[in-house]
């Protein structure tokens, strides 16, 4: 019954180069290895032969049997087929199949299913080996195993993931259920596809990139990508970006690549040299990029020679042609290059894009929307919009929409998107909406993951914002015992904000003894930190919520919404007898200063940079009960205590503008103050008002500005940002004049006036004025307004 019903929907699937699935359902290892290896030969007649992976845990005993079973069963078999363990998925993307089986009965990770979803070809087979949900939801996988936490037992895992993966099955085309125990068809696709015609491609007769590149090109998207790069060919006078996104499997990759090989190509002839640099996060973003630049320059009649290293492509040299493969850390320290691109641009930190921007004139950076890679548009948010506001910047940006593996409409990829809400979107909001947001018509709603409608465009604003998502993501809202959803809604129901919050705390003394000793504590972020930073054992005890994930509709950021949201998840806390309210995000001087103004006071900030977002990490809480206030006040008076003192050494980097919103008081004085010896205040004093160098007052000056910001506002004087900034960066970081400068917003020299101006203003408010003061001076000290 298999034979008749998947030989005929590999038929329709070949006509309209579309995928199918079959979902093997069963308990018995050798009865799901044979309906496997069955389906494998079936493919094997209709096609003729392929090449294809097979998927499973190794450490899972009857994971090695159903593989062990497969194997020899296929022994005659004239398929090639590779058997990986799914560690090796990352290995993955990118690479092309005519068939994959993915045994899940041991584990549904959900970043392992997203990222082998695109590697099967149109006119492919996905083979899936399940256990009947009712058994599938009885036992814990390794993926689920990961969720848990100190404060929850095994049963307490939720299902939700299965119970979602199983229904999704049985509602998309192009997909067989097949239960193996009774050899039946459950389930099989009713729809008749569309034959599949190969669209017209119209290569331009003339062109900057030569016709020969252009006829390599798979789709029209290609073509039109092509025809944008050539707008790099000659050395602009103003900065030029073109921005490539896409779907995965659109092929933006590979017309990177040929793009290159004919503006390489071109480049040369014009200056007998040319340097191009390719980067990304990970070589698998770019082997496609290095497959296709290699096939352009061979067309064009090239002999490049390759240079690797660990199996990776690291440069690649043409006649002139010099072409690197760096990543955007590496970048950031070449001198020039005539052409940047950056391939999944936004997997990259967001201060390395600006600085790429910044250093070179002519860049290309490519991404993908949706997908296992994908960002969201959170990437256009930030940095597309820093782009478009940039006047000395020419940007383009162009979205390719053919799929390069398979045909338009293809029911898999449907599938999968669904499944993991890959292509999630936000509610559509018009002027009636804005209208309810003005009047704040918004309501708070706890029921999200169990209601699709709801779901779906929750997650949307999520893959529109400034995260970036993985499948994961999804499987640890769904499953994990301690981690739940909020949301704010107009009155009519439309989403516009999205919360994910994480309970944590509440910990018993054998997991906080086990913490303090230096294990990890899974799952409690701002306990562990309480823990082993500020050695506070009972702030364990108290239970809290962190706020996993915000974010507010796309269309109505700035409109006081988060606020409201945080209100009301505060509002529910303390109705739960919560603590506190706590958060984690990478600093970002524009997210620091909301949650600041919200009353979240920073406890802890990462030692290091994020090496994926390449941010510092800060932990910020909100007391809610007198319990807490006692506990978050001495971490904040510790972690400002750190932070001024290390702003010279591991933090010198840090934005002053970040490092002085991180120092803000909360109304708690540092104790004890600093002190300055006698000739320390002489040297000031000579410097204030005579000749003394800063250098020669540097060690002095740090002890008063460390005593500035040890200080309460209402016992230090007022100073303007301005000047609090020339001394974080001047005084606090040793940052250059120049840089120093820079951060003050103010020229080198006026900076110089301004930190002797500064030094008066301290010197007078701290310890008395029997030197001359300036008026100007003494208006800081009161209050009053600078002019």
């Amino acid at each position: 019954m298999l034979k008749e019903v998947l030989s005929q929907e590999l038929g329709k699937a070949r006509r309209a180069r579309h995928r199918r699935l079959v979902a093997l359902v069963g308990l018995d290892d050798r009865k799901l290895a044979e309906a496997a290896a069955e389906a494998l030969r079936i493919f094997e007649e209709t096609s003729g032969g392929g090449r294809g992976i097979y998927m499973f845990q190794p450490e899972y005993a009857d994971g090695n049997r159903r593989h062990n079973y497969v194997r020899d069963l296929l022994r005659e078999s004239s398929l090639e087929v590779e058997y990986r363990p799914y560690k090796d998925t990352p290995k993955l993307l990118g690479k092309t199949y005519d068939f994959a089986v993915l045994d899940l009965v041991n584990d549904l990770k959900p970043n392992d299913v997203g990222r082998l979803g695109g590697v099967v070809a149109g006119g492919g087979l996905y083979i899936l080996m399940v256990p009947p949900l009712e058994e599938w939801t009885r036992y814990i996988t390794k993926f689920q195993g990961t969720l848990l936490v100190p404060q929850y037992k095994p049963t307490d895992i939720r299902h939700r993931t299965k119970e979602r993966f199983w229904r999704k099955l049985w509602e998309h085309e192009g997909i067989i259920i097949y239960d193996v125990e009774k050899g039946d068809v459950l389930k099989r696709p009713a729809s008749e596809p569309p034959e599949w015609i190969k669209p017209e491609i119209r290569v331009p007769e003339k062109a900057v990139i030569p016709v020969k590149i252009y006829q390599l090109a798979a789709t029209q998207d290609q073509v039109e990508a092509l025809r944008l790069m050539e707008d790099l060919y000659e050395k602009p006078k103003r900065k030029k970006a073109l921005v490539l996104i896409a779907d995965r499997g659109r092929g933006k990759s590979a017309a990177l690549g040929l793009g290159l090989a004919g503006l390489g190509h071109r480049i040369r002839k014009m200056k007998s040299q040319v340097q191009l640099v390719v980067s990304a996060m990970e070589y698998a973003n770019v082997e496609t990029l290095a497959e296709f630049l290699l096939k352009g320059l061979r067309t064009l009649g090239y002999k490049p020679g390759i240079e690797k290293e660990g199996g990776e492509v690291k440069s690649i040299k043409a006649r002139g042609i010099f072409v690197d493969f760096i990543t955007p850390y590496q970048l950031l320290r070449r001198e020039r290059a005539d052409i940047v691109a950056v391939d999944e641009a936004a997997a990259v930190p967001l201060p390395v894009l600006y600085s790429v921007h910044q250093k070179f004139d002519r860049t290309v950076f490519a991404t993908t929307i949706h997908g296992y890679e994908g960002a969201g548009r959170g990437f256009s948010i930030r940095f597309l919009k820093s782009l478009r506001e940039d006047p000395n910047t020419d940007v383009q940006i162009y979205e390719m929409k053919e799929p390069i593996r398979y045909g338009r409409g293809d029911p898999i990829e449907a599938w999968l998107f669904d499944v993991f809400l890959l292509d999630a979107e936000p509610d559509k909001l018009d002027e009636d909406d804005y209208e309810l947001i003005r009047r704040r018509r918004v309501v708070y709603i706890k029921d999200i993951v169990e209601d699709e409608r709801r779901l779906r465009p929750f997650f949307g604003i999520y893959v529109q914002a400034h995260y970036r998502n993985e499948p994961d993501d999804l499987g640890m809202l769904l499953d994990a015992p301690h981690h739940t959803a909020r949301a704010l809604a107009l009155e009519n129901g439309k989403i516009v904000v999205s919360l994910e919050l994480a309970e944590e705390g509440g910990l018993d003394d054998s997991s906080i003894e086990e913490a303090l000793r230096g294990l990890k504590l899974p799952g409690n972020i701002i306990p562990d930190r309480f823990l082993k930073y500020w050695r506070l054992p009972e702030f364990a005890k108290l239970k809290g919520w962190r706020i996993v994930r915000i974010a507010t509709h796309p269309e109505a950021q700035d409109m006081g919404l988060g606020t409201a949201a945080l209100k009301m998840v505060e509002e529910e806390a303390r109705e739960r007898a919560y603590d506190w309210v706590g958060v984690g995000f990478g600093v970002y001087d524009k997210l620091l200063k909301f949650w600041i103004k919200n009353g979240y006071i920073p406890i802890h900030i990462s030692p290091e940079r994020n090496p994926t977002s390449g941010e510092y990490s800060v932990l910020l809480i909100k007391p809610l009960s007198e319990r807490a206030v006692k506990f978050v006040q001495y971490a904040n008076v510790e972690f400002r205590r750190r932070l001024i003192h290390s702003l010279m050494g591991p933090y010198s980097d840090l934005k002053p503008e970040e490092a002085k919103m991180l120092m803000e008081d909360w109304g708690w004085d540092i104790e004890p103050k600093p002190a300055l010896s006698r000739n320390q205040l002489d040297r000031l004093v000579a410097y204030a008002v005579g000749p003394m160098t800063y250098e020669n007052v540097s060690d002095a000056l740090y002890f008063l500005t460390t005593q500035y910001f040890y200080s309460s506002r209402p016992k230090r004087p007022s100073l303007p940002e301005p000047f609090e900034l020339a001394l974080v960066s001047k005084v606090l970081q040793a940052r250059p004049w120049r840089d120093a400068a820079e951060s003050a917003k103010i020229g080198r020299g006026a900076l110089m006036l301004l930190l002797r101006e500064i030094t008066k203003t301290l010197l007078f408010y701290y310890y008395g004025g029997d030197f001359e003061v300036p008026l100007f001076v003494v208006g800081v000290v009161r209050g009053e307004k600078a002019e």
